[in-house]
């Protein structure tokens, strides 16, 4: 599949983007959603991992079955047997009736175990025989439950080096990690930084019944430069608080809602910064320079698009395309359009 096909496919179950970076992650996504693989999913936290487990599922055989998430950090150790494998009445104290494990409710579908490295060693062990024989014994119970589910498993840490200290079963490694899939970090996709605030803008604006369409020049730039070490969710959760503050008649988010101590980030990171055009990205750098060449070749043929192509040896198609990826319009036309000169 082409690359703008993947990047429409994927942005229909909420995957946005369009930098390198992320095509390459959506080609490896790509490429286990139809195969019944168990997936590791590896990359700091807020990067989306949990939304890229969501869209596997939901492109895959298994969409019309449930997708059950559960953080493995969230639930104590002694709970998480029966949260998992279930139980029977009377299993222990406070088990007052049966109750069907989450692989149960999984079964025929998919699921997702965030931040897996917290799973104990000791449960590490029941997990992994689980694994081995697609079946599950309740807390209490003498009888075995056969399961069907894909693993989908996720971790902030590197497993690998949880394996060498000893941290982590490499047994068990070995069994998630068939499919390993790299979540990048938001510094990893600088290019992607504006459209992903403005999708979260119109997100929080309709949501609130705002009016916000865009984000000035100032704060897209605080955006692209930020550290963000929460990742998407940091990026995400701020442009909530800055949607909150503005009033309901505000078009356009202003660099001036910024809460205090983001200004004075913004100020050390401007002593820091290093110039516009020396921070773009390789790929930033040819799209500005193609831009450039085809807004030149569409001058000098007073903006005919099949004389501009000839001169640039594209295709008219070629062209018409790059003009529309490259957002390059006609002034002449747009300023007829705009004052009514038809």
């Amino acid at each position: 599949m082409h690359s703008e096909g993947l990047l429409e496919k994927y942005r229909e179950v909420g995957l946005l983007g369009k930098c390198e970076t992320f095509k390459q992650l959506l080609q490896t996504i790509d490429a286990c959603v139809k195969v019944d693989v168990r997936v590791l999913l590896e990359g700091q936290s807020g990067t989306g991992k949990e939304r890229i487990a969501r869209a596997i599922h939901n492109l895959s055989p298994r969409r019309n079955n449930q997708f059950v998430a559960i953080d493995c950090g969230a639930i104590p150790g002694d709970l998480l047997e029966s949260e998992l494998f279930g139980h029977v009445k009377g299993a222990f104290t406070g088990a007052v009736r049966q109750r069907k494990g989450l692989l149960q409710e999984a079964d025929g579908g998919t699921m997702f175990l965030d931040e897996v490295a917290n799973l104990s060693l000791s449960f590490q062990a029941k997990f992994l025989r689980f694994l081995q024989e697609n079946e599950i014994r309740p807390v209490g119970s003498n009888n075995t439950v056969p399961v069907q589910v894909r693993i989908i498993s996720a971790s902030s840490q590197q497993l690998d080096e949880l394996v060498i200290k000893n941290a982590f079963r490499q047994d068990l490694y070995y069994r998630l990690n068939v499919y390993p899939i790299h979540v990048p970090s938001l510094s990893e996709r600088r290019v992607d930084i504006a459209m992903l605030a403005r999708h979260f803008l119109r997100r929080f604006s309709d949501r609130q019944e705002k009016q916000l369409q865009n984000i000035d020049a100032p704060m897209i730039e605080f955006f692209k430069n930020r550290p963000w070490p929460g990742n998407i969710r940091e990026m995400e959760n701020l442009i909530e608080r800055l949607v909150t503050l503005v009033d309901t008649e505000t078009n356009t988010l202003p660099f001036n809602i910024l809460p205090q101590e983001y200004k004075q980030e913004w100020q050390k990171l401007q002593k820091t910064v290093i110039p516009t055009e020396i921070k773009l990205s390789l790929e930033e750098k040819l799209a500005k320079y193609e831009k450039h060449l085809i807004h030149e070749a569409l001058m000098a043929a007073n903006w005919n698009q099949s004389q501009a192509a000839r001169y640039l040896a594209i295709s008219e198609q070629t062209m018409r395309y790059k003009m529309k990826r490259l957002h390059i319009g006609n002034p002449q036309l747009n300023s007829q359009q705009h004052t009514g000169i038809s």
